[in-house]
C-alpha cells in the first residue's frame, strides 16, 4: 500500500467515524427537541413519553403537534443525507482497497 493510499484510507475511515458520531447526535438531539416541543406548547399540559406526545401522565391519548411532525420530517431528511454520504465514503474505501489488492496481485 502506497503512502498516499494509506493516508486516503485513514482519512476515509475518519470521515466514516465522524458521520457515525453526527448520526448518533442527531438521534439523541431530535428526541430531546421533540420532547421540548411537546412539553412547551401553548397549554403546557402535554407529556412526551415512549416517543409520542400525550395529553398528560394519566391520560395517554396521543396528541399530534405540527412542530413534532415537522421535526420528524427534518430528522428523516438528515438521516437520508447522512446515509447517502456514508455510502459514498464506503464506496471510496472499497475503491482504495481494490486498488491495493490489484497492486498485491501484480
Amino acid at each position: 500500500m502506497e503512502a498516499a493510499d494509506l493516508k486516503k484510507f485513514g482519512l476515509l475511515m475518519l470521515a466514516l467515524f465522524v458521520i457515525a458520531i453526527i448520526t448518533a447526535l442527531t438521534y439523541i438531539g431530535m428526541d430531546y427537541l421533540k420532547e421540548t416541543a411537546c412539553e412547551q406548547n401553548q397549554d403546557d399540559a402535554h407529556v412526551y413519553s415512549d416517543g409520542t406526545c400525550q395529553e398528560s401522565s394519566t391520560n395517554t391519548t396521543e396528541v399530534t403537534l405540527t412542530s413534532i411532525t415537522k421535526i420528524g420530517v427534518v430528522e428523516a431528511v438528515i438521516d437520508i443525507a447522512l446515509g447517502l454520504l456514508a455510502l459514498v465514503v464506503v464506496v471510496a474505501i472499497f475503491k482504495v482497497v481494490v486498488k491495493t489488492a490489484r497492486g498485491f496481485g501484480a
